[in-house]
């Protein structure tokens, strides 16, 4: 799935990875809803879609794995277009902050997404 924000940037912004990270819970969020939706009514497939994005951020905030003596924790990182992973991402841990209200998308932003297609 494609997150694309339609609103002109300001001259000189860059965005961060608190910025990226809060956009990605609605990505996150928009495309599980699929999986519920058919299944039950639209509030209660919001609400199911909403705890699941909100445990993963947690789980990217709180999450470890020892291995070896050694501590490792997950992060959400972003990559730009060529590759390079932008700064921040060992200091993210609040997404579960930034993640709540998955579905509620500022008009001003001009928020779309696009289904991506696969080979048959």
């Amino acid at each position: 799935m494609k997150m694309i924000i339609g609103a002109e940037l300001p001259d000189g912004y860059t965005p961060g990875h608190n910025d990226l990270a809060a956009t990605s819970a609605s990505l996150m969020a928009h495309a599980l809803l699929p999986l519920f939706i058919d299944n039950m009514p639209e509030d209660a497939a919001k609400a199911n879609v909403e705890g699941i994005v909100m445990e993963l951020a947690y789980l990217f905030d709180d999450g470890e794995i020892e291995m070896g003596g050694k501590t490792y924790r997950p992060r959400l990182s972003f990559v730009d277009e060529a590759g390079q992973t932008l700064a921040g991402a060992a200091e993210l841990n609040t997404m579960h902050d930034l993640a709540s209200e998955p579905f509620n998308l500022a008009p001003e932003a001009q928020i779309s997404f696009e289904e991506p297609e696969y080979d048959e």
